[in-house]
């Protein structure tokens, strides 16, 4: 069971990349059908809704057994999953628990070893001090109210993600940055204490992961949201949020 979780895993991933671009696709051909010229009449007004349930249903179709078959294989993934074993019974560990056995068992540290420490220590200081910038900086456009007086949500949405993005996607690369790099210093300095006096580290090490690929498809996921929220801002939608909040606010709830 141990063996084929791997590539398991590999499976669904590469599959939901492949469903989340076939939904994209649909997404965007659904957009340009819907603003198409023939769509609009001579002031600009849609002549049927861009997104309707019988539209995105026409869409979905040719992708239903896609969607069928990626739904069976999350389901066979997930029972492989609860049936493996844990990684104690298996005998696996995380660099950063034989890196604290390891150490535990050393007396004094190489000063490769202590580099290493002193490295990803500094690493986090920074690392904390880019994200936390860049929090200041998106807290910062958000809390001032001038930025959202105007009833033009559309370019009211356009300035937010201009300014409020960038920040956001520096923090999230700085992180993902940080965690490779702390994988990295962990694995120099397990390297350093093999050779250290009175230390006993297993010459064959586990077989490393990918981190990259796990941040990288973290990533895809979040641009494809990102393009989903900036295709709907353009095709109208965030006003059609706005005017139903308002209705429910003061018809439904009655505070009107």
């Amino acid at each position: 069971m141990t063996k084929i979780m791997p590539g398991v895993r590999w499976t669904v991933a590469v599959a939901t990349v492949i469903v989340a671009l076939l939904l994209g696709w649909q997404c965007v051909g659904l957009y340009r059908a819907g603003n198409s010229p023939e769509n609009l009449d001579e002031n600009g007004v849609h002549l049927t809704p861009v997104f309707s349930v019988e539209k995105v249903a026409a869409r979905l179709e040719p992708l239903r057994p896609v969607l069928a078959a990626y739904v069976l294989l999350v389901a066979a993934a997930l029972v492989l999953q609860a049936g493996e074993k844990p990684a104690r019974e298996t005998g696996r560990m995380t660099p950063e628990n034989r890196l604290r056995l390891v150490r535990a068992r050393t007396g004094a540290l190489p000063e490769a070893a202590a580099a290493e420490e002193r490295f990803r220590r500094r690493l986090r200081v920074e690392t904390g001090a880019v994200v936390v910038a860049c929090a200041a900086v998106s807290l910062g456009y958000l809390l001032d109210g001038s930025h959202f007086v105007s009833w033009e949500l559309e370019a009211v949405m356009a300035q937010l993600l201009v300014h409020v993005a960038p920040p956001v996607v520096l923090a999230f690369a700085a992180l993902i940055a940080a965690s490779l790099a702390c994988g990295r210093s962990v694995e120099r300095e397990l390297a350093a204490l093999r050779g250290a006096p009175g230390t006993s580290v297993q010459a064959t090490s586990p077989k490393k992961a990918v981190p990259w690929v796990r941040s990288g498809l973290r990533l895809v996921l979040y641009a494809v949201a990102v393009a989903f929220i900036v295709l709907g801002v353009m095709n109208g939608g965030l006003r059609d949020v706005l005017v139903k909040a308002i209705n429910i606010c003061t018809e439904c709830i009655g505070l009107g």
